[in-house]
């Protein structure tokens, strides 16, 4: 008799995550390490694996000498995050080393917004921009496109420090915001039409286009307050339509492997591009993906690494809803009256904490206090606690 040794199993370094991220990876037969910032170490991480290494923060030099110790003490087969802060310091640490996991060249793209404008530029995916060292330029900018700008940090993320301006006023609340010190905005002209978001799911170079996203804003505002997936969403002829576009796109910033979150425009019968991040979507949109294509695109993207689950790499995956909606709230409501008004579907989570103050100023993601994702198989009850949720929760 011949006796076998054991298979070293792979380890994975990941850099941070929301706690409940991490309730994705049982049973895919890794070894993981993870960096985390201590007051996010939770449960769910702890469950995981032992091997936690508390970081102070996710700047490059941070990660790469945690990671290089680790590297010191065992093998490491793969770098990810699937958090935004982690993205880059993780594809930097990735090609330093030499270890797969994210493509530094796709995500720098992602990230900085003016480079991808660049690289885009002539495309079909192009939009008109200008990076903005002082207002003067800006004011020139808006002086082109009388239409409207949209004013953002360059490597931003979310609804901080972007402004969409439409005439004179708004532009000089802009700004004022935006201060005098370090002046520098990438100027993009305002894309009217209605805004959605394509999530997407690319294993080994072959793209998968998971779900189109509806999602409203808060009011006012830029933060968001409701994504919604649902065949309802977009008839079948532009879900064809937007996923050979993101397809494309995909293609053309040679995305490899893993989770993108892209937002377009929809406006005069053609598709354009506000940006693309190599990520899950923010907020539940991840969860939303999972509930109504059975695809966890956290998960898939570690499995396929998998040895223990490389023959099952292209099974279809079981959806448990067709229609699926997170809202976020930012004023404190009731949970027992949201339960009462919302019997007709399924509620996946709810979490409702106490008010915060937005001194004065439009609210923007960061200022929500609670969430609800909802769920269900039956179209009018659904779209009746839709309804409710827009007439009392907005």
């Amino acid at each position: 008799m011949v006796n076998h040794a054991p298979t070293e199993m792979k380890n994975i370094v990941l850099v941070g995550g929301h706690d409940e991220t991490f309730t994705h990876f049982a049973g895919l037969g890794f070894e993981f390490s993870v960096l985390q910032r201590p007051r996010l170490i939770g449960e769910n991480l702890r469950t995981l694996t032992d091997d936690i290494h508390p970081v102070p923060d996710f700047e490059p030099d941070t990660v790469a000498a945690e990671i290089e110790r680790i590297i010191q003490s065992k093998r490491v087969d793969y770098i990810f995050s699937f958090t935004e802060s982690g993205l880059l310091p993780a594809a930097l640490a990735s090609h330093r080393f030499a270890i797969p996991g994210i493509s530094l060249a796709a995500c720098g793209l992602c990230i900085d917004k003016q480079m991808m404008r660049e690289f885009l530029a002539g495309s079909e995916f192009a939009v008109a921009s200008a990076i903005c060292r002082t207002p003067t330029a800006v004011e020139a900018f808006f002086d082109q496109h009388r239409r409207g700008i949209v004013l953002k940090d360059p490597t931003g993320s979310g609804s901080e420090a972007v402004f969409i301006v439409r005439d004179e006023r708004e532009l000089a609340i802009a700004l004022t915001q935006v201060g005098r010190e370090d002046f520098v905005m990438l100027a993009e002209e305002y894309l009217p039409g209605r805004e959605v978001s394509v999530e997407t799911l690319t294993i080994d170079g072959k793209h998968r286009i998971l779900a189109v996203t509806n999602k409203k804003l808060h009011r006012n505002t830029l933060a968001e307050e409701q994504h919604v997936i649902s065949p309802d969403v977009v008839v079948a002829k532009q879900f064809h339509e937007i996923s050979d576009y993101c397809e494309r796109l995909l293609t053309r910033i040679n995305h490899q492997h893993g989770p993108c979150h892209i937002e377009v425009k929809i406006a005069d019968n053609r598709i354009h591009l506000i940006e693309i991040n190599n990520r899950v979507g923010g907020d539940y949109i991840g969860l939303l993906v999972e509930l109504t294509t059975g695809v966890s695109q956290v998960r898939e993207t570690l499995r396929c690494h998998s040895d223990a689950t490389q023959s099952n790499c292209d099974r279809e995956n079981r959806a448990l809803y067709t229609h699926a909606a997170s809202h976020q709230f930012y004023e404190p409501i009731e949970p027992e009256l949201l339960r009462r008004a919302l019997r007709g579907v399924d509620i996946v989570r709810l979490h409702i904490g106490p008010a915060k103050s937005s001194a004065c100023r439009p609210r923007t993601n960061q200022d929500k206090v609670g969430w609800i994702v909802i769920a269900g198989n039956e179209r009018d009850a659904f779209h009746r606690a839709i309804d409710f949720l827009d007439a009392y929760c907005s």
